[in-house]
């Protein structure tokens, strides 16, 4: 195998300067240092990883904590940040097992996490006294979090208002949310539950009526909803969070709706993975959509291309999310100075889920 000497014998230089262009690290003329590089190509010369990270203090990879790998959302995500890290000589390395004990271990340069639920689950347990670069998706939840991270947002209380606009433009009074959690969690309020409350200031009688809940905590008694946990402690005292099936929670929550004869004329779900189900168990029950509910979602990605009707929903771009979530996080690892949040645009769908009342 070549070795930096055999470089800098080829390229007439020293192995010093032959380290710091291979390294990327101290000052090398421009022309020498295509010269080093050419010499090393042709002798097939190979970089040992390990060597290299101790050098620089960098391993080239960056980390993804993403447990919902069926979400056809978080895989576009993903594909973003594949894209943007590859053109600046990274790798995105993806775990499906959010294990926050584990960062410690890992050899990564730092950490993008899905959304602000996980971030600041990990920023009050082992995030406490491990200062390490880390990113987050957002979604206008509004969280606190214990020590500044950047956040690439999308904000979806803002959407859920446009949403419900555009119902009621098309007629639409009574529009209840099909969501897998309670209005408030031990975390803080999701922005689209914010948005849906805040729309109708909806509460009492109401919220029970139009406000459809799968979680396990808003049904104690119902064994169906008891599928739907969230996170497992496992034998060694470590906790993990578990994916989350949302196409079931849709038809699960299209199940309620019928049980309860909600006489909701249109309903807007938590995902388009929950619209899907939801559209699936309505059909099964004998309901057309639109021509008996009408349903909208979140998020537009590639999987509904494969739907019977093409959803109406709200598309968030996760793609470009993901590239931003890599950007601003190699920013923070190099030491530039960020912007504390990063705006995502959405824009509304019209697809074919949704009626028009007011043509009757």
């Amino acid at each position: 195998m070549a070795t930096r000497k055999d470089i800098a014998e080829k390229a007439g230089v020293s192995v010093s300067v032959v380290s710091r262009a291979l390294n990327n690290s101290g000052y090398v003329d421009a022309h020498k240092r295509e010269i080093i590089l050419e010499a090393a190509r042709e002798l097939g010369y190979r970089q040992n990883p390990i060597a290299v990270s101790l050098a620089t203090k960098r391993t080239g990879q960056i980390l993804f904590f993403c447990k919902d790998l069926k979400n056809a959302f978080n895989v576009e995500l993903y594909e973003g940040m594949i894209e943007t890290a590859r053109k600046n000589n990274y790798m995105v390395v993806l775990s499906g097992e959010i294990d926050f004990s584990r960062i410690r271990t890992l050899m990564v340069d730092g950490v993008i996490f899905p959304n602000e639920v996980h971030t600041q689950e990990y920023l009050n347990n082992e995030g406490k006294n491990f200062l390490f670069p880390v990113v987050t998706a957002s979604y206008g939840g509004g969280y606190s979090f214990a020590r500044a991270v950047p956040r690439i947002n999308c904000d979806l209380y803002k959407g859920m208002m446009e949403e419900l606009r555009y119902l009621q433009n098309r007629g639409h009074r009574k529009i209840a949310f099909a969501c897998p959690y309670l209005p408030k969690s031990a975390f803080g309020l999701d922005a689209r539950i914010s948005g849906w409350l805040d729309f109708f200031g909806t509460a009492g009688k109401e919220l029970d009526r139009y406000y459809i809940c799968v979680s396990r905590y808003a049904l104690p008694d119902d064994p169906r909803a008891l599928r739907f946990n969230e996170e497992q402690l496992l034998e060694d005292g470590r906790k993990v969070f578990l994916a989350e099936d949302f196409f079931s929670k849709g038809r699960f929550a299209a199940q309620l709706f019928c049980e309860r004869k909600c006489d909701a004329t249109a309903v807007v779900c938590f995902n388009d993975e929950m619209a899907q189900g939801f559209c699936r168990q309505l059909r099964e029950n004998g309901l057309e959509v639109p021509e008996d509910v009408s349903v909208a979602g979140f998020d537009d990605t590639y999987a509904n291309r494969y739907a019977v009707r093409r959803p109406t929903t709200l598309a968030l771009n996760p793609k470009l999310q993901g590239q931003k979530c890599v950007e601003v996080l190699l920013d923070v690892i190099n030491g530039r100075r960020v912007k504390n949040t990063t705006e995502i645009p959405f824009r509304l769908v019209e697809g074919e889920t949704v009626k028009d009342l007011r043509k009757q």
